[in-house]
Parts: C-alpha cells; sequence; structure tokens
C-alpha cells in the first residue's frame, strides 16, 4: 500500500499473530462476535454456512495474502463460518484499529475498501446468467492467478480445497464439475492430476471465461 513508512509500524503494531491453526479447526462461527479482520500467512480457509436442511454452501475460499471476516461488518457478527482447510496460520487485525486508523489514513481507509469490494466481486462468479461451463473457467483462472502471487508456477497449480468445496462453490453437482473438467482437458486447455491443474490453454481458457464461444 502506498503508506509512509510511520504509518506502517502503526499498523504493524496492532496485529497479532496466530500460528498453526489445523485442519478442521473454525477460525470462527456463524453468531460469533466480531472483533477482527483475519490476514492469511499459509494455508487455506473456507468460508461456508448451511441452509435450512443443513446443506452446506460455500461462499468463498482464502488462500495467503488474502483477507476474511468482512461478512461481520454489519451487524457485529459473523454471518458464516471459517473451516481450516490446509494447516495455515492468520494475522489478528482488531477492527476497531484499523477503524481508528482508517480515519486518519485516507490510503489505508481506501485500501481496505478496495479489498472488501474485491471479496465480494468474487461471490458474482456464480451469478445467474453464467453457465456452468464458464463459471468453472473463470474459478480456474481466478484460482490460478491468486496460487500464483503466493509463488505457485505460472500454469500449474494445487487446488488446495476438495472437488466437493468447488462444486458446492460453483452451485453445480460434484458430477457436473468432473465431467466439465474431464471436457476441458479433452479439448486441450488443462491438464488434471486429482488436485494438481496445468492450464494448457489460457488464451482458449480466458475465451470461456468471457462467455465467448
Amino acid at each position: 500500500m502506498a503508506i509512509e513508512p510511520s504509518e506502517l509500524e502503526r499498523i504493524q503494531s496492532m496485529v497479532r499473530h496466530v500460528q498453526s491453526l489445523p485442519s478442521g479447526d473454525h477460525l470462527f462461527r456463524i453468531g460469533d462476535q466480531f472483533t477482527a479482520i483475519y490476514a492469511v500467512r499459509a494455508g487455506c480457509i473456507k468460508s461456508y454456512s448451511l441452509d435450512a436442511v443443513g446443506h452446506e454452501l460455500v461462499h468463498g475460499f482464502h488462500v495467503r495474502n488474502e483477507l476474511l471476516g468482512f461478512d461481520a461488518v454489519y451487524p457485529d457478527r459473523h454471518r458464516c463460518n471459517a473451516l481450516i482447510l490446509e494447516t495455515c496460520s492468520v494475522c489478528v487485525i482488531p477492527y476497531r484499529d484499523i477503524a481508528r486508523l482508517g480515519a486518519e489514513f485516507h490510503s489505508l481507509q481506501s485500501q481496505v475498501m478496495r479489498l472488501m469490494s474485491r471479496e465480494f466481486s468474487r461471490h458474482l462468479i456464480c451469478a445467474e446468467g453464467a453457465g456452468a461451463t464458464q463459471r468453472t473457467a473463470i474459478f480456474l483462472l481466478d484460482i490460478q492467478s491468486r496460487l500464483r502471487q503466493q509463488g505457485a508456477a505460472k500454469d500449474e497449480f494445487r487446488l488446495p480445497m476438495s472437488r466437493e468445496d468447488v462444486s458446492n462453490y460453483l452451485g453445480i453437482t460434484a458430477e457436473t464439475l468432473s465431467r466439465l473438467m474431464t471436457k476441458l482437458q479433452k479439448i486441450g486447455l488443462i491438464d488434471v492430476d486429482r488436485r494438481n491443474i496445468r492450464v494448457a490453454d489460457c488464451i482458449r481458457l480466458e475465451r470461456i471465461a468471457q462467455g465467448i464461444r
């Protein structure tokens, strides 16, 4: 962020570190009091809720260098669960401190708003109007870009979440997702080996993501 070193020192001073959260644990649950924003330092976290009959609804995945917890800015309680998918560590940033510093440093306030907007935009991946193939292509390109920022190879990455989680997130069945992944592999766009993905033709995959036949 474009902030001065002295401002950065103040931001760093309010961060608390939580190390080695094991897979299967929850960072927070629905109804928990909102106190902080969390920055993922390593690992992967899934945000989800349950519908009226107990079926899981996946809202998003959070990997290294990403934030979560914005769901509770209003009404001060979390509206989803945050499940650790892979052993991870997070930075805990008290929200009251962010709000206070944001009033002083407009650059920080703008950055927080930008990050909140980015998280909201990701939810639109499952918006009505995009077909299952298009949503799958959008997801693969999105997660590829995000994992690349944390050190993954340009065209190869490993999905930190299960196929069931991905299909739930995209609003399709696991069978449909498996069929679409096989189809994309047969036409030479990707190579799939369990959770390992290689994007073989990024240009054609981007065209599908844009809704171009």
